[in-house]
């Protein structure tokens, strides 16, 4: 960011290494995609993961409160250390933040139950990144075959452990290069997942396509 330039600045809380290649890669070449202008952000990977975000952000997030206009904060339910539902901690920490200064300039997004749920959309580019020549449809019968993702259900219950599965198949594993893949790969049209939606919502509605600052 320089000192003449006025685009809105977002910051962005996350929680590891994967969401913070995720958000970015979607920030800086996924906007057309997402249906946002560009904007000027900066990420922050919380050093005590989930727990951290969803226990300190407020601390992390302060020294930032007069330099960027918005807020968002991504972690992980599984992990966070709070069984309440992912709608409760998330209105609980935005009421938090809210009263520490970020006012309504703030959205929390806990993902249900992992990071790993996004990239359980339907598209091919899942097969593809994934190494499944098949294409989607077979990768999803394969996963049906071997208990992890049950007709009917919109994603693998376990999301880590089926993509884990794939990736076991030609010896490869979870890694932020591949979480980057994804971001800038995936179709977004048909993804049903709340927090992917969440996030995709709140940033059309912060920063909409075509009103450039």
């Amino acid at each position: 960011m320089t000192g003449t330039d006025t685009r809105p600045r977002l910051l962005v809380l996350t929680a590891d290494r994967h969401s913070t290649v995720s958000v970015r890669t979607l920030l800086d070449t996924r906007r057309r995609a997402l249906g946002i202008r560009r904007l000027e952000f900066r990420i922050l990977r919380h050093p005590e993961s989930d727990p951290g975000c969803r226990k300190h952000a407020v601390e992390e997030v302060r020294p930032y409160l007069r330099r960027f206009d918005r807020l968002v904060v991504v972690f992980d339910h599984a992990g966070c250390g709070s069984a309440d539902p992912p709608e409760q901690i998330e209105r609980t920490l935005e009421d938090v933040l809210a009263r520490n200064g970020w006012r309504d300039r703030v959205k929390v997004i806990v993902v249900a139950p992992e990071l790993e749920a996004w990239i359980w959309g339907r598209s091919e580019a899942v097969a593809r990144v994934l190494g499944w020549e098949g294409g989607f449809a077979a990768l999803r019968t394969w996963l049906a075959e071997q208990g992890l993702w049950p007709p009917g259900d919109p994603k693998p219950p376990d999301p880590k452990r089926a993509a884990e599965r794939v990736l076991g198949r030609r010896g490869t594993r979870l890694t932020a290069d591949l979480f980057r893949e994804l971001a800038s790969r995936a179709s977004f049209r048909d993804c049903r997942d709340p927090a992917f939606c969440a996030l995709r919502d709140t940033l059309r509605e912060w920063y909409p396509a075509g009103e450039e600052s």
